[in-house]
């Protein structure tokens, strides 16, 4: 009996050790094949440009700005005037209020980070696990891999041929990826599907991406 239990823990140990590199190893692979750890280090800001389709039939041009480490600010473009939706200059979030007809802070806002957690996740104190494969639509799967900090956990898939992030899962929603291109090096999907836990959906198609543009600190002023 305890020759059994002991054969039970060292497969267990091995089979954590191999999930844990078979985890590794598709993140290194996706960097590398989506532009490489040295060009995603190399990115200190970002303008995307595009449209929002946040119901049936609402479509609004939007713009996002994004500067290392963490200023942000995502506009949508209406009558020719820009909209906040969202903004972080560093120590406050913002957004538009119609009711005060002007942007105000955001109690308790978290900015987001300017590097996707998959970059540099081990310095980042991320533990990774490879939980199996998926079908993420009818005719390709992907690799599923969790990331998981202190009681935040998400979930990426990374198709397996291309090895794009398809779909990532945390518990305020799910996003789905798709029509990846290439830009200066690095890709990006242009297209975004946005399914919020508390119900409803919208989608985020960018037309054009700007890598290391020059962004005057003003733009994050509000």
């Amino acid at each position: 009996m305890l020759k059994m239990k002991l054969s039970t823990i060292v497969l267990s140990l091995f089979s954590v050790a191999v999930f844990g590199q078979d985890a590794d190893k598709i993140i290194e692979t996706h960097i590398q094949k989506t532009g490489g750890e040295a060009a995603w280090n190399n990115l200190n800001s970002i303008i995307l440009k595009g449209e929002a389709i946040i119901n049936i039939g609402d479509t609004y041009p939007m713009i996002i700005y994004h500067q290392r480490p963490y200023n942000k600010k995502v506009v949508f473009v209406m009558n020719g005037k820009e909209i906040l939706n969202e903004g972080y200059d560093g120590e406050n979030g913002w957004t538009y209020s119609e009711v005060a007809n002007k942007n105000v802070v955001v109690p308790e806002y978290k900015p987001d980070a300017f590097d996707s957690d998959v970059l540099k996740y081990k310095q980042k104190g991320f533990k990774v696990k490879y939980v199996g494969t998926e079908k993420y639509d009818q005719k390709n799967s992907c690799y599923k891999v969790e990331l998981t900090k202190n009681a935040n956990s998400t979930v990426y898939c990374f198709d397996k041929n291309s090895y794009e992030i398809v779909m990532e899962k945390n518990k305020e929603e799910t996003l789905y990826y798709s029509n990846f291109k290439m830009f200066n090096g690095l890709s990006f999907a242009t297209k975004i599907l946005g399914k919020p836990t508390e119900g409803g959906e919208y989608i985020i198609r960018f037309s054009d991406i700007k890598i290391n543009p020059a962004i005057d600190k003003k733009n994050f002023k509000f």
